[in-house]
């Protein structure tokens, strides 16, 4: 139910507006029924570009080889890896908002979540494409799993942390997306009513057939709501925990080097801060423009602005420390490589590099400590630019930095991009863009069930009617001896009705086969007397079974089948196959538990919803009441008349909504 208070401050300062769920619906679909803007198809057409200038100098590259590369034999990382950390680093703010502002009761997360889950996807896809563009041979990535190969007892290192990245990236990507989906299933419901009550053309058909093929036939049956809060809860859970293991495996890429600058265990938390404040930067970033050309002004308000303003203000601190810390242990270590490392960032060859990251990414961000420049939008827009530029100049200087001059003089080399490694950088911003504008277009981009669940719940326009009139008119004026032909379903117009209907028909003894709402409400599970879920216990069990098994599978292709020998260490590195192991874990856990729960709830494409005419998935709420032994159709009218049912008709619907 939605709260009338978040902490200390009105529910409705959330949404402006005073809107309705019925607005909700109406405003954010209507930017999807609407026709694209000529921003909208220039910003397209200019994102499309950048990706077939990325295509091409990826085809060129990979026909001619990375030689088209600056890199040299000193510096053998350079934009590639830089481009990938840098966009993995944007695909944590997603998490951030979904996950852990979800399990803070953060509700201000829920007009950006949406936008911010798909902005981490496209991050992440971006990100993936570079350690397989790097290997030169993109055809042979799947060598990266372990398959049994024609090779001989070939098996990969497990104890490599470039395998650990491949493990993590994947796993992030899979969960996400399961994350992302699963919380959009409500909306597409929503888009699928509503398209289907207005298609009057072939087209509209179509898109009401597509919406119903991708929501699972889901009905806003509570049974499936109990279901679904439980599985987002479980993948929230699972989700922080990667969120934070990603990027400290992307920094194990480094921190387990003996290189200069590298070598340090500084690098996982200072890796995290920094994905966390690219990712909030690039989430302001579009947000803000999503605010202005979608009219999403009273849903992405100055409140939310503010609050992600105040996490990069957090983030941009952290990572400043983090740039101190390193800096402070350098000198104290007193290990003149690692001081000449940080010297050299400071005053050498890439010492512009440098302060354009320590200005962008830790001065720049202090403007919004005062509440002027938080509440200027443009101001907070160029902030959230900068950062962005900071945050890319960071992996920059630290990679190239470290690798152009490390222990010999006489090793040293420069380092310059080549026009491919420009265009490609350029190509995946072609397609970050390109995907996200096509993601605005045709998926709603604020999260239509979750802002209806922070709404300030309405008054009532008119005063209760007497009993009889009410029973009178909810039977549209028949005979009360009409034999009732399936349960009864009352429809109201608050949630608070729906609560106490179902509470007092279940103290009156009535079976209630099931509730039906837009959203979650809290307490109506209890009211309805519904079971706990049984989807924690499939979830733990799942996870244990993954651990246990990728565990052992390590164990016996690293020190059974094909031993190697890897710097004179243990063949049995258990620490090392913990990386793995989590991720495993995680993915299991959580794809496990989804399928569970769509098994359960009995969701699949094609499902004939038995409610979707009575607005359940939009702005109304309905109770159905089964027969028993001692029914009586008119005292349960007459009950269901106190709590303001604006219609009571006969509908054969089954437990989870579906047309007995």
């Amino acid at each position: 139910m939605a709260n009338t208070a978040v902490h200390g401050l009105p529910a409705e300062t959330l949404i402006a507006g005073n809107k309705s769920a019925a607005d909700v619906t109406r405003d954010v679909c209507g930017a999807l029924d609407a026709k694209p803007s000529v921003l909208w198809w220039f910003g397209l057409g200019l994102s499309v570009s950048a990706l077939m200038l990325g295509v091409v100098a990826v085809g060129y590259q990979t026909y001619t080889g990375i030689g088209t590369w600056g890199l040299n034999s000193t510096v053998g990382w350079a934009f590639d890896i830089t481009n990938f950390v840098f966009w993995i680093g944007i695909g944590h703010a997603g998490t951030l908002i979904s996950a852990i502002l979800f399990l803070l009761r953060q509700r201000w997360r829920t007009s950006v979540n949406r936008a911010a889950e798909a902005m981490t996807l496209f991050a992440v896809m971006c990100a993936g494409l570079f350690p397989v563009i790097h290997m030169g041979r993109p055809w042979l990535a799947f060598w990266m799993l372990p398959y049994p190969n024609t090779r001989g007892s070939l098996w990969i290192n497990f104890r490599s942390p470039l395998i650990w990245d491949f493990f993590a990236i994947s796993t992030y990507l899979t969960i996400s997306a399961t994350f992302w989906y699963i919380g959009l299933l409500p909306d597409l419901a929503t888009i699928r009513d509503r398209t289907r009550n207005d298609a009057v053309s072939g087209l509209s058909r179509i898109r009401a057939g597509l919406f119903s093929w991708l929501s699972l036939g889901w009905n806003a049956s509570y049974s499936v709501w109990h279901r679904y809060e439980i599985v987002y809860l479980l993948l929230a859970g699972l989700a922080t925990p990667l969120v934070l293991s990603v990027h400290t495996i992307v920094s194990m890429d480094f921190a387990t080097a003996v290189v200069p600058g590298w070598h340090t265990t500084i690098f996982p938390p200072y890796f995290v801060a920094g994905a966390i404040l690219s990712g909030m930067a690039m989430v302001l970033t579009l947000m803000l423009v999503a605010r202005e050309t979608m009219r999403l002004e009273d849903y992405i308000t100055v409140r939310h602005v503010s609050a992600m303003c105040k996490l990069v203000i957090l983030t941009s601190g952290m990572v400043g420390l983090a740039y101190a810390t390193e800096l402070f242990i350098a000198f104290y270590s007193g290990n003149r490589y690692e001081q000449f490392a940080f010297i050299n960032r400071a005053t050498g060859p890439l010492a512009w590099g440098y302060w354009i990251m320590v200005g962008c990414n830790v001065l720049a961000p202090q403007l919004l400590w005062f509440a002027r420049v938080r509440r200027t939008l443009p101001a907070v827009f160029i902030i959230s630019l900068l950062v962005n530029v900071g945050m890319w100049f960071e992996r920059f200087i630290i990679i190239v930095s470290s690798l152009e001059r490390d222990f010999l003089p006489s090793s040293w080399a420069s380092y310059s991009p080549t026009s491919i490694e420009i265009a490609t950088l350029i190509g995946s911003f072609g397609l970050f863009f390109t995907c996200f504008l096509l993601f605005c277009r045709f998926v709603p981009v604020i999260a239509i069930a979750e802002i209806k669940g922070v709404l300030q719940p309405a008054g009532h326009s008119e005063p209760a009617r007497s009993a009889s009139a009410a029973a009178r008119s909810l039977s549209g004026g028949r005979s009360q001896e009409v034999k009732t032909r399936g349960p009864l379903v009352a429809v109201f117009e608050r949630e608070d009705d729906l609560l106490h209907a179902a509470a007092a028909a279940r103290k009156e003894g009535l079976r209630i086969v099931d509730a039906f709402a837009p959203h979650p409400i809290h307490g109506l599970d209890r009211a309805m007397g519904l079971r706990p879920s049984r989807l924690p216990w499939v979830c733990f069990l799942l996870g244990l079974l993954g651990a246990v098994a990728i565990l052992l599978f390590q164990y016996w292709t690293t020190a059974v089948s094909w031993q190697l020998d890897v710097g004179g260490k243990p063949w049995n590195s258990l620490p090392a196959f913990i990386p793995v192991t989590f991720e495993v874990l995680v993915l299991c856990a959580g794809l496990g538990t989804t399928v569970a729960f769509i098994w359960a709830s009995g969701l699949r494409p094609g499902r004939r919803s038995a409610l979707s005419d009575l607005r359940v998935t939009d702005d109304r709420f309905a109770l159905a009441i089964g027969e028993t032994a001692a029914f009586d159709r008119a005292a349960v009218e007459e009950l269901l008349s106190r709590f303001h049912a604006v219609t009571v008709i006969e509908r054969d619907v089954n437990p989870g909504g579906e047309i007995a």
